[in-house]
């Protein structure tokens, strides 16, 4: 066989291989830099949807996990199980083991070249270049869009309202969340699955030594109280599974004052604690939850019932709130053939055409679906940006969306006892929005079975005032009074390319709300940008994905960290 002479060898193309370098290297730049890029989140101002720099606790009595920003100044903070008692302190934690179990933030994935083909939409996952200081070291910000160009724009009780530029106030509308954004932000307030593991009467001995000198800790056993029907028939908590053995009509309701539903978030658990630690009772005091928390009546109910009987069977779930009962009324006929019927009435109205001052008449809507053969039911009722949802064995059986005559009802409505005035003027105080009242009926034929009921609670925007700690000095001067989208009395005007930005963790992000005034290059880039806005050239792309979750601890070495394949996934 012939062989190639020394001169007909291919010689080694070393300019070839450069080029191509070089070509490859553009392209992955170009790529980059206008295709996809990854970004990593350092802060926790989208917790717990994105997850800057954090540590996860894991409770030894419940099991339940979270992750917490921050590491605390104190040498140790007290710590709580929000599914076993949100005030009741379960141990402490050192700044050192806190810094041990250190995780990185999630990378995610953002698309750039999107919004040149199509408009940025409300509740989109974006990153952006922060108009007060857009070349600085922090200069990507990741946030939730919220407003959008040409509107009013205007944050009430935790929601966002909107309307054309010109619209009278009291003619804004609520801005809804569309389902698969509505899944990802639900944050948990209570979970039956999450029980005591050990020995109750272990776990009350090891806590009552926190109760004081001669104290002794009893646990409440979750926030459901038999208030109806023969409550020697139930066998609830610590159980997970919870089983009504007798027949007939029983109610449940929500204790409001041991169990709060307000906007208390997982993320932000060891900066109150740090607070706590201020005052005399730490976490245990409740006046503390209240003072720094707001009252939240956007909320989810779930549960997975059975029984050996459906036939008969009807269940209606009473959400008070906002000055009107919401009603979630479930029944099945003899044939399996049941009805799900939706109502809004006034609070306290007796009769459907009763009104009171303020509040609508009664509204209804039904709703058919068949019940299942094996006597299982699986419910999600949902009260969320004024329409409630209800859901049956995973299907949408339908909504009701409902209004209130002006936005002076809404907050007389949801703040029983003060005026639009009051709250234009102290929008900050967290006891300003009433409470909810949660109430749960059964009526069965047959013993009744409850897995896996769940509370949740929906994002909440709060109130804020401007503060020097969140503006940039050279920037000008610093702004006072409410924050931005927060004042009652005035709200805020979009221009033609103008968005707000707004973090899900609303306690702890600095957001369209805290900004001061834009940076000169902003200014100079921009226009006239206001304080507050981003303007659409700022905007960077729409986050895709996580693709890189935060990291966990390796094992043995503890330098070392692995991949949280399981927290891969697509942001909503």
């Amino acid at each position: 066989m012939p062989s190639l002479t020394d001169k007909e060898k291919p010689e080694t193309d070393i300019v070839g291989t450069l080029m191509s370098l070089t070509v490859a290297f553009t392209l992955a730049m170009a790529f980059r830099g206008f295709v996809l890029e990854g970004f990593v989140i350092p802060t926790g101002s989208m917790g717990p949807t994105l997850m800057g720099a954090h540590a996860r606790l894991r409770s030894p009595i419940t099991g339940f996990e979270y992750p917490v920003d921050g590491t605390p100044v104190a040498p140790s903070v007290q710590v709580v199980d929000p599914m076993f008692a949100p005030t009741k302190p379960i141990g402490e934690l050192t700044a050192q083991s806190l810094v041990q179990q250190a995780r990185g933030g999630d990378r995610v994935l953002v698309l750039k070249p999107l919004y040149a083909f199509s408009q940025p939409a409300r509740w989109d996952v974006v990153v952006f270049k922060v108009p007060t200081d857009p070349v600085g070291a922090s200069q990507n910000y990741i946030k939730r869009l919220v407003g959008l160009p040409d509107e009013q724009f205007l944050v009430v009780d935790g929601d966002v309202f909107t309307g054309p530029p010109d619209a009278d106030k009291q003619r804004l509308t609520i801005q809804r969340k569309p389902e698969f954004v509505q899944r990802a932000v639900w944050q948990p307030v209570h979970d039956s699955d999450y029980q005591p593991v050990p020995p109750l009467d272990t776990v009350e001995k090891a806590l009552s030594s926190g109760v004081g000198p001669n104290g002794t800790f009893r646990w409440d056993r979750g926030p459901w109280r038999v208030m109806a029907g023969d409550a020697s028939k139930w066998s609830m908590a610590p159980a997970r599974a919870w089983t009504y053995a007798g027949t007939g009509r029983t109610m449940l309701a929500w204790d409001i004052q041991p169990w709060p539903v307000d906007d208390w978030n997982c993320y932000n658990a060891l900066r109150m604690a740090e607070e706590a630690s201020r005052r005399s009772r730490g976490v245990a005091d409740i006046g503390m939850r209240h003072d720094q928390c707001f009252a939240v009546s956007d909320l989810r109910l779930c549960a997975a019932l059975e029984t050996a009987d459906l036939r008969g069977f009807s269940t209606t779930f009473r959400l008070t709130a906002r000055s009107n009962e919401f009603d979630f009324a479930l029944t099945v006929g003899e044939d399996r053939a049941g009805t799900m019927t939706l109502a809004r009435r006034p609070q306290g109205a007796a009769g459907e055409t009763a009104t009171d001052a303020g509040a609508a008449p009664t509204a209804r809507a039904s709703f058919p679906f068949t019940a299942r053969a094996d006597g299982h039911l699986a419910l999600e009722f949902w009260h969320v940006d004024q329409q409630l949802w209800a859901f049956v064995d995973g299907t949408l059986l339908g909504t009701m969306p409902y209004e209130f005559d002006s936005l002076d009802q809404r907050v007389t409505c949801s703040l029983v006892g003060r005026t639009p005035e009051q709250y234009a003027k102290q929008a900050i105080a967290t006891r300003g929005p009433t409470p909810p009242r949660l109430e749960w009926t059964l009526d069965a034929r047959a013993p009744v079975t409850l897995h896996r009921v769940r509370v949740d609670r929906d994002l909440y925007y709060r109130p804020a005032l401007h503060s020097p700690a969140n503006q940039f000095a050279v920037n000008g001067d610093t702004l006072v009074g409410a924050a931005f989208g927060t004042d009652y009395a005035k709200p805020e005007r979009l221009g033609p390319d103008d968005f707000v930005m707004l973090g899900d963790n609303s306690a702890a992000s600095r957001d369209s709300r805290l900004w001061g005034r834009a940076h000169a290059i902003t200014l100079q880039t921009c226009g006239d940008a206001q304080p507050g806005i981003v303007p659409r050239d700022l905007i960077v792309g729409k986050a895709w994905c996580v693709y890189f979750p935060a990291t966990v601890p390796g094992w043995p070495e503890g330098w070392k960290t692995v991949l949280d394949f399981g927290r891969v996934r697509l942001i909503r």
